[in-house]
């Protein structure tokens, strides 16, 4: 370290470097408590965070299992409707238009009847939009 100008002592200095100095220090825990105890709480927050993982993942397991229960239940009912269901409709108005054509039923039984078979594709249409649902869900977990 240097001054320039005048000292204590009334001298004139220049600024060349004539004072030096070093500090040096050394931390000596006195109290150890406070640190055993944040290293115990560390240790106890490492735990619950470990078992907060655990349980997350099962939850997200469970999760996807009931998804995909969900899915392939959805997916039944999509074949049931398109192999038999739907079909059936159809040959309901079919039969049901040309009976009322022909004067066999009456306007109350062909609505009846034309009911029954919207009914038919009604569900149809729900079951494709839950299993559509479903898809979205498992597709929601797996892609985090």
């Amino acid at each position: 370290m240097s001054m320039r100008g005048v000292g204590a002592n009334n001298k004139e200095y220049n600024s060349v470097p004539r004072f030096q100095s070093v500090q040096v220090g050394l931390g000596i825990p006195l109290f150890r408590n406070g640190q055993k105890a944040l290293i115990n709480a560390s240790k106890f927050n490492e735990q619950v965070v470990a078992n907060d993982y655990e349980v997350n993942l099962k939850n997200l397991e469970t999760a996807y299992k009931t998804a995909l229960v969900q899915y392939q239940k959805n997916e039944a009912a999509i074949q049931y409707f398109e192999t038999s269901a739907l079909k059936n409709a159809a040959l309901i108005t079919t039969t049901a238009n040309k009976q009322f054509g022909n004067g066999d039923i009456n306007y109350l039984e062909w609505v009846m009847l034309i009911n029954q078979s919207i009914e038919i594709q009604s569900n149809y249409i729900e079951a494709v939009r839950k299993l559509n649902e479903a898809i979205i869900y498992l597709n929601s977990l797996t892609n985090n």
